[in-house]
Order: C-alpha cells, then sequence, then structure tokens
C-alpha cells in the first residue's frame, strides 16, 4: 500500500507534467498561428499595393510609348528613344502581371490559413 501511493503520486505527477507540457505546447501553436495569419494578410495588403502602384505605371508606360511613337513617326524623335519607351512599356507589362500574380498567391496563402476554399 505506501508503495503503490508513491507510484500513484509519481503518475499524478506525470500526468500533471504532461498536462502542463501540452497547454504549453497549444499556447506555443496558437502564437505561431497568429503570427502566420498577420504576416499574410500584412504580404497580402501590401500585394494589392503594388498591383495598383505597377498598374499605374503601366499606364504611364503606356503613354510615353504613344507619345514616342508619334514623335518618331513625325521624325522629331530617335529610333532609340522610341525602342528604349517601348522596352520601358514591356517592363511594366511584366511588373503588372507578376504583381496580378502575386496578389493570387497572397490571397491564396491568406485563404488556406483562415481554411477559406
Amino acid at each position: 500500500p505506501i508503495f503503490s501511493s508513491f507510484r500513484d503520486r509519481a503518475r499524478t505527477q506525470q500526468a500533471k507534467i504532461a498536462f502542463e507540457q501540452a497547454k504549453t505546447q497549444l499556447t506555443e501553436t496558437e502564437q505561431r498561428l497568429k503570427l502566420q495569419f498577420q504576416q499574410a494578410k500584412t504580404d497580402y495588403e501590401y500585394s494589392i499595393e503594388q498591383y495598383s502602384a505597377s498598374k499605374s505605371n503601366l499606364k504611364l508606360a503606356e503613354r510615353i510609348e504613344g507619345k514616342q511613337q508619334i514623335k518618331f513617326k513625325e521624325g522629331l524623335s530617335t529610333s532609340f528613344e522610341f525602342t528604349e519607351a517601348q522596352r520601358q512599356l514591356y517592363t511594366a507589362q511584366q511588373n503588372y502581371l507578376q504583381a496580378m500574380i502575386d496578389v493570387m498567391n497572397k490571397k491564396a496563402t491568406l485563404d488556406k490559413l483562415t481554411n477559406k476554399k
């Protein structure tokens, strides 16, 4: 009986320790998930801002390229200037498409963390 009492106390202590460890792991997991959610939300919001900026840059590059094309046809600018305006337009288009992809990827990450489909 005396030894079984010690054994029971030891088991109780082990159970208490295991319970506290489980609580600690739960708290850490909750904090990690909250942090991941906040990071995903921030990344998504930033990607939307980048998308908006790249859209504005694309519109500007389109206007510049259009004006350079007119100047080139009228002989007021060189082919180099026109080619450079085209290159800038292509770069702006590429950046715009990449920003669009980033928004979709960041949204998918956020939806995955919030269990949305």
